[in-house]
């Protein structure tokens, strides 16, 4: 027997197996104490291994009883990892580009998806209609604004513009038309002077001289008849009494109208046509008497009808123009005063006196009809009175045929024809 084999184990060398006995040991020395080859006995190899928890155990506590220093010599010793040697860093050339570092892309997390109730649906879709409304109403207002803008632009560059052309002819015809008599060995037809002035105040009317009127015209030998130019230059404001039977007042005398082209005063017209009637009837024998011969007057309609009543004419007649919202209205009509002493024939009489105007002249005919509205008329009522309104400044055609001299004429022979037709006095 070898000295390792006879060499009994210590306790503490037994803990080199972590407390496992070694079964080798224990195979050979059952074999050389039996001193044949016989099997290992199984009860004593399981007794052994019954041992090994005890003696984990045991080595546990050992452990746990040693000192710090201890446990530190009876650990292993790790062996040293060797130093990895330091790359050498890669110098850049100067024409060589650096190469790009990556970059790890990073990702956003997603919000969640919020999910709307019906109702909040539904309200989402009712702010959109909504302000949807209010936008297309914001574009309409704006629209109508700007059209309303144009619109008064418009408006207030004609109404310039007519001002200015008012103004312009009101300076051309300041003056009435003057009549020219032509020497009886011309053969050149009466031409029709117009004169102007800058003149702010209305110049006198000179009287025209006796125009030749073609023969044939009525004889009006023993008829006397007064003849009232409507208006004045300057109206007079100041209040008068419309009649002696009726309450009231009225202006002593009111501007009258203008042309809507040429812009020309009614006064005007209304006197070059009653200067003209007087000749006409003057030569055709009648004793005609008139109101006023200039525009540079200050005569009230009540004056104007008492020196007519004072004259005991067999026809009183006063000229005026008119006027209409419409530009297309057109014609002459005739009024007549609502009471006094021919009130049950007046009218008719008008109605006779309109048809001559509109045969003679080919204007419209509008109908006579009685009114107590005209202070000029209810002064006079005692004598057969009409208001003739021979056409309208409204309408641009009929303003051209008022201021023309023919159709003056026109309405002169009409009258004269009418003249003719009533009892004389």
């Amino acid at each position: 027997m070898s000295s390792d084999e006879g060499r009994r184990i210590h306790p503490d060398e037994e803990e080199s197996n972590n407390g496992v006995p070694d079964f080798g040991e224990f195979m050979h020395r059952d074999q050389d104490t039996s001193g044949n080859n016989e099997k290992v006995d199984l009860d004593s190899l399981l007794s052994e291994i019954r041992r090994v928890p005890s003696s984990d155990s045991s080595a546990s506590r050992k452990r746990a009883e040693a000192s710090p220093q201890q446990v530190r010599e009876s650990e292993p010793v790790r062996e040293a990892q060797p130093v990895r040697e330091a790359q050498p860093v890669r110098e850049t050339r100067a024409d060589e580009e650096p190469e790009p570092e990556y970059q790890v892309p990073q990702i956003r997390p997603q919000a969640p998806v919020r999910r709307m109730s019906p109702e909040e649906r539904a309200r989402r879709k009712a702010q959109i209609e909504a302000k949807r409304r209010r936008v297309a109403i914001m574009m309409a207002v704006t629209a109508v604004l700007l059209v309303l803008a144009i619109g008064m632009g418009i408006f207030y560059a004609v109404r310039s513009l007519t001002s200015s052309k008012k103004e312009s002819a009101a300076t051309s015809t300041s003056l009435p038309i003057q009549k020219q008599v032509v020497p009886e060995d011309s053969s050149d037809t009466p031409e029709t002077q117009v004169t102007t002035t800058e003149e702010t105040t209305p110049a006198p009317t000179p009287t025209p001289a006796v125009t030749p009127f073609p023969a044939g015209g009525p004889d009006l030998s023993g008829y006397c008849v007064v003849i009232d130019p409507g208006h004045q230059a300057i109206p007079n404001r100041e209040q008068e009494e419309m009649s002696s039977s009726m309450g009231g007042s009225k202006d002593k005398s009111a501007k009258g109208f203008s042309g809507v082209v040429s812009g020309i005063d009614e006064s005007e017209i209304n006197l070059q046509t009653a200067l003209l009637l007087r000749a006409y009837l003057e030569s055709l024998g009648c004793e005609v008497y008139i109101t006023r011969e200039t525009n540079d007057v200050d005569i009230s309609n009540k004056e104007r009808a008492e020196l007519a009543v004072s004259y005991h004419p067999d026809v009183y007649i006063r000229l005026f123009c008119n006027c209409a919202n419409d530009s297309k209205t057109s014609g002459c009509c005739v009024i007549v005063p609502s009471s006094g002493q021919y009130s049950d024939q007046v009218v008719a009489w008008g109605d006779k006196l309109g048809d001559y105007i509109a045969t003679s002249s080919g204007a419209n005919y509008n109908g006579c009809w009685a009114s107590g509205n005209y202070t000029g008329l209810n002064w006079a009522s005692s004598i057969p009175s009409f208001m003739v309104r021979m056409g309208y400044l409204s309408n641009s055609d009929e303003e051209t045929n008022l201021l023309s001299e023919e159709y003056q004429y026109k309405i002169c022979e009409g009258i004269a024809q009418f003249v003719s037709t009533m009892p004389k006095n």
